[in-house]
């Protein structure tokens, strides 16, 4: 083994610090993007958390809307069934404005009685 003169020993620590230096800086780096890549993770947690709820409330939205739809189905079936083959729609518009009258006198109820 060859003997080491001071300067190769500076020159070897001068080498190591260097190395030291450069994997501090690349640990720091790596620190710094571990933080961003978790703060990153929680930000799409919320994120997908929200749409999840959003889904849930669309979902219920058109559970109703199909609910309604049927019902309108029924009201189609009745309104039709109470067309006569003479009547047609002039009866009908007279069945409306019947109903219509109706609700504007039981409006006009509720509001004396408040």
């Amino acid at each position: 083994m060859e003997e080491l003169t001071p300067r190769m020993i500076e020159r070897k620590l001068s080498d190591l610090e260097k190395k030291l230096d450069i994997l501090i800086m690349t640990k720091e780096k790596l620190s710094w993007s571990v933080s961003e890549l978790l703060r990153e993770n929680s930000e799409l947690r919320n994120n997908n958390n929200e749409l999840k709820e959003e889904v849930k409330e669309i979902k219920k939205k058109y559970t109703t809307l199909q609910k309604d739809f049927n019902k309108s189905k029924t009201f189609v079936k009745i309104v039709t069934s109470k067309l006569t083959p003479t009547g047609g729609l002039a009866e009908l518009k007279e069945s409306v404005e019947r109903y219509i009258e109706e609700i504007d006198k039981c409006i006009e109820l509720l509001e004396d009685t408040l």
